[in-house]
């Protein structure tokens, strides 16, 4: 069997200042959907953050897209993840299904459970809501202690899913979920302060399981274990802390036996998405014009610009012309001589 591995899709996700990101996020899903024919995958696997927001009409785009490929044979395996909605994820069914007529293949999953396609099995568990650990909810009262014991829970969760495969097929362990050690790039990691965590000697090993997928982490990599193990990122950058970021899907070919052979957009450049520019610049105010020919891509880009004054500029004319050269622009500050007390930095 052959899975597309991504996650996180955030349809739904407005960047600062409101600007709209839909029709970039759709492009991304519309180009993986033709990776999936390209690659000939059997399943398109979408490991939680599908929505950060309940809406019909984002939905109803989603399934226009999705309906051609499942109805050519594509499955396709869809888990909430902390930002989904489990009221719009039950809505999201009955829409998928019945915009695509081949409910069969389109695969909403809305609890734990182990899914069986073409004799591979598939062990998913969703971001662990309320419902999921409420027994274990009034065991601690503290948020760090809470989420320990929820941990725990989580933990114990996995292993009893993992008992209860069939040892005869290959299997495949999904889920949304931080894992202990993992870091963003600003090197920073979730404690469970901030987040339920599973622990490396909780990842899951079985003689039959060739693939963990996983969702939640926003940047492409393997996670050290026995098993390949991969968080496959998200498809775009969300903001300017993702602005070095590449973006990408993960090919997994899966075996009758054995583990599964991981292919990323690295070794394959077909695999890699074309991420939205972000960036972070410093320029003389002097150089403002010439900002649409050192960054071409400057009408797509999302921009932070820091300008630096000369005396006599004029930063309210400055700050306009930015904006008008730069329609995505997040945020003009100044400094440098030009800037004085009476000047200060102009509000946007």
């Amino acid at each position: 069997m052959r899975i597309l591995h991504t996650s996180d899709w955030h349809l739904g996700h407005k960047i600062r200042g409101n600007h709209d990101y839909t029709d970039e996020l759709f492009n991304q899903i519309e180009r993986i959907c033709q990776l999936t024919e390209e690659h000939k995958a059997d399943v398109l696997l979408v490991a939680g953050d599908i929505f950060v927001r309940r809406a019909p009409e984002l939905t109803k785009r989603l399934a226009k897209i999705l309906s051609p490929y499942v109805q050519r044979g594509l499955h396709i395996i869809l888990l909430p993840g902390n930002h989904d909605d489990r009221e719009h994820f039950r809505m999201m069914k009955a829409l998928l299904s019945l915009e695509q007529g081949a409910s069969d293949r389109v695969h909403i999953i809305e609890t734990r459970c182990i899914l069986k396609i073409k004799d591979v099995q598939f062990a998913i568990i969703p971001y662990p809501n309320r419902e999921l650990l409420e027994p274990h909810r009034a065991d601690a009262t503290g948020k760090t202690e809470r989420n320990v014991v929820l941990s725990t829970a989580y933990a114990n969760l996995v292993r009893s899913v993992i008992d209860a495969l069939d040892p005869s097929l290959p299997a495949v362990f999904v889920a949304h979920i931080n894992v202990a050690g993992v870091t963003t790039p600003s090197e920073k990691e979730l404690s469970y302060d901030e987040d339920i965590r599973l622990g490396r000697a909780d990842l899951p090993v079985a003689s039959n399981l060739a693939y963990i997928a996983l969702g939640h982490i926003h940047q492409q990599q393997q996670i050290e274990h026995p098993i390949p193990c991969w968080y496959s990122g998200n498809i775009e950058r969300l903001d300017m802390g993702e602005r070095e970021d590449d973006k990408g899907v993960l090919l997994v070919d899966v075996p009758s036996e054995g583990v599964a052979t991981v292919t990323t957009w690295e070794q394959d450049m077909s695999l890699k998405l074309d991420a939205t520019p972000f960036y972070d610049i410093i320029i003389p105010a002097t150089d403002l014009e010439n900002l649409p020919i050192s960054y071409p891509d400057s009408d797509r880009a999302f921009l932070k610009i820091r300008l630096e004054l000369q005396p006599g500029d004029d930063p309210v004319f400055i700050q306009r012309r930015a904006r008008e050269l730069c329609p995505r622009c997040l945020d003009v500050t100044f400094s440098g001589q030009g800037l004085s007390r009476t000047t200060g930095n102009v509000p946007d």
